[in-house]
């Protein structure tokens, strides 16, 4: 739902409305809510937008459509109650359209004056009564209420009791949780006031810290050299088969091996944090390597509960964090993670330098990803410069910085720099790596998105499938990183309308991700858009409306380019399965998305033109319907063949505008 709420109030109300407005969108959701579904989508940190003000309505009996169009979109209703709201045409109106949409049970109202029930309670003045008579009507009962008049709830309460009810959680559950935070915050209050005598004791002892400084330096030195020492015996003892019944040949696995590390580490060392938590950072490494995302994930934040005073040590933790952070969509926060790691590599006496360079470009990748792309150019090209300067120009370190700056030239739309940044990276890579590397088949995937966008099909297919093979036989068929290449070979076969093979590789990477990555990472934005497009091939509409709703959901809260695209495929089905209001508001959200993600592709916005003037004739706008759809075929003819699925749908449209009666 593009819309948390929808406030229903009437003019005279509106600094209440106002009131509410904030505090709805100022509201922090709970850590532990974040990623549960709910009637707006995936909990995230905020909710969506709440929808307020509305244009002066005309003095006819309907609403307006952008009214209505907001109204479809809103997951919940809210009706500020007041004698002024239950006499209001538009609040009445507002509120029998949405329960028109089968939506009743989400009406919640805020009691801010006057009095609930008195037109039909004897002894009370009619005049007072608060709630609109539209609730009622049909056999409707009177929904949920907070009320904020003098003596009741309190603005607090009824804002909570609001916001469980759009979330559907407990309202006592959201009332414990605000009382928690606000003791949290009393705890920070009485903390500061202690600084003040901290520094004081600080300075106290400086002089002897200065005195220790050359001791000090002596001990990091020793405890360096004993904790390499410690992890190097330890990794080799996992490699010892203490019961050769167990070994089968020299049929061992990597993975086996590592389990087992895993599973000594967890219960071993606990007298030597630094070398555990080193060891369980190389392990959460491998195993996000291995596509083990979940499994990496875990260890590396158990490892951040021990007690590790090595500045070095806490920054490679760190690192491996946001980089996690980062395979799980997670950019904001994995910036920040990269932020603290800077701080702890750069530590002027038990710092480990050799991290910044790979700190910066995570960093960079994130910032990126969070679309942040002057920042990430910053970060990288810094990284860069380190990285030339320790290493000289042929080796991995700066092809990884090279395809760094090409994801960021290619979140810019800059696509001949994105091209030869990748080109400049496999030209180091493949001398010292060799063909079967995975960032190699990376490289080769993005070349073919690359071309992909410039209009060479045959060429994207080429790379992709390349990349593919090469993939699987480097990662293994599940690996999580498999499934772009496996979602970038399906979109061709899309686009020739294959539609049953298509689907049977998209479930496919679909379920790879799905294991192993959150169900709003951004890929998802890709795969689950184009499975949507192959269900709706095969006839599965309702199938195919659930797929790209939670393509959307991932979509939006990225910001991705594929958030327009899946908008004209949902307004597309809304229009074929007679809902051609919602259709069009859809097609209101996705063109000027379209026009600023996809500025240079001139068929894009044409589709969208073009699906409008199928929901236009679905609505019986026929005149306008069939001049959208011919305005927009030249564009589209220009970018795809009648073979094509693209091609072929707007050709059907065309037809259909000259076969209908006008």
């Amino acid at each position: 739902m593009r819309y948390s709420a929808f406030i229903s109030y009437n003019h005279r109300d509106r600094k209440e409305a106002s009131w509410l407005l904030k505090a709805l969108e100022s509201y922090r959701v709970p850590k532990r809510l974040h990623g549960q579904p709910s009637a707006v989508g995936i909990l995230g940190s905020r909710l969506p937008p709440v929808f307020q003000d509305r244009a002066e309505l005309a003095a006819s009996s309907n609403l307006a459509e952008s009214v209505r169009a907001a109204l479809v979109e809103s997951a919940s209703l809210i009706i500020v109650c007041s004698p002024n709201g239950a006499r209001s045409k538009w609040v009445n109106e507002e509120i029998r359209a949405f329960v028109a949409m089968g939506r009743r049970d989400r009406i919640q109202c805020l009691i801010i004056g006057g009095e609930p029930n008195a037109a039909t309670l004897p002894d009370s003045d009619p005049e007072l009564e608060c709630l609109p008579p539209a609730l009622f009507e049909n056999g409707g009962t009177e929904p949920l209420a907070s009320d904020i008049r003098p003596g009741k709830d309190g603005r607090a309460a009824a804002r909570l009791k609001l916001l469980a009810g759009i979330m559907g959680v407990g309202y006592d559950e959201l009332r414990q949780r605000e009382a928690s935070r606000r003791q949290r915050q009393l705890a920070i209050v009485a903390g500061a006031s202690a600084i003040g005598f901290v520094v004081m004791a600080g300075l106290a002892v400086s002089a002897v810290l200065a005195r220790n400084d050359a001791i000090l330096q002596r001990d990091i030195a020793r405890q360096k050299t004993m904790t390499a020492e410690r992890t190097v015996e330890f990794v080799q003892s996992l490699f010892e088969v203490s019961d050769p019944s167990e070994a089968k040949g020299s049929q061992i696995s990597a993975l086996a091996i590592l389990d087992k590390g895993a599973a000594r580490i967890a219960d071993s060392l606990g007298d030597e944090p630094s070398v555990k938590a080193e060891l369980m950072t190389t392990l959460s490494n491998v195993y996000l390597g291995l596509g083990s995302l979940r499994k990496g994930d875990a260890i590396i934040r158990n490892s951040l509960r021990l007690q590790v005073d090595d500045p070095g040590v806490a920054a490679r933790q760190l690192l491996a964090l946001g980089n996690s952070e980062t395979r799980q969509g997670e950019y904001a926060a994995a910036a920040k993670t990269f932020s603290r790691a800077l701080l702890l590599a750069r530590d002027s006496q038990r710092g480990n330098p050799a991290l910044i360079a790979p700190i910066l470009v995570g960093r960079g990748e994130a910032r990126s990803a969070a679309e942040d792309t002057k920042g990430a150019d910053a970060d990288i090209r810094q990284a860069l410069q380190a990285d030339l300067a320790t290493f000289g120009p042929r080796h991995p370190a700066v092809a990884r910085d090279l395809e760094a700056l090409g994801l960021n030239a290619l979140a810019e739309d800059r696509l001949d720099d994105a091209r030869s940044m990748f080109e400049r990276a496999l030209a180091i890579r493949i001398p010292v790596q060799g063909l079967a590397h995975p960032r190699v088949s990376e490289n080769y995937n993005e070349l073919g998105s690359i071309a992909y966008l410039q209009r060479d099909s045959p060429a994207a297919e080429a790379l992709w499938s390349r990349a593919l093979k090469s993939d699987e036989l480097v990662l293994g068929p599940d690996h999580p990183d498999v499934a772009i290449s496996i979602n970038n070979v399906a979109r061709v076969m899309l686009e020739r309308r294959g539609f049953a093979e298509a689907w049977k590789l998209l479930v496919h990477a679909r379920d790879i991700s799905l294991r192993q990555r959150s169900a709003t990472h951004d890929d998802l934005a890709f795969i689950l858009g184009n499975l949507g497009l192959a269900e709706r091939g095969l006839g599965q509409a309702a199938a195919a409306t659930a797929t790209l709703q939670a393509a959307l959901v991932a979509a939006e809260i990225h910001k991705h380019r594929n958030r327009a695209p899946i908008l004209a495929d949902l307004a597309d089905l809304a229009c074929d399965q007679g809902v051609p209001v919602r259709g069009l508001a859809l097609l209101d959200r996705a063109a000027p998305l379209m026009l600023e993600d996809y500025p240079d592709d001139p068929w894009r916005q044409a589709w969208v033109t073009n699906t409008r003037g199928k929901c236009l004739l679905a609505a019986g706008r026929r005149r306008e319907g069939k001049a959208a759809i011919e305005a927009s075929m030249a564009d589209i003819r220009a970018r795809w063949p009648k073979s094509t699925l693209f091609g072929a749908l707007a050709e059907k449209r065309l037809q259909g505008t000259m076969t209908s009666a006008e």
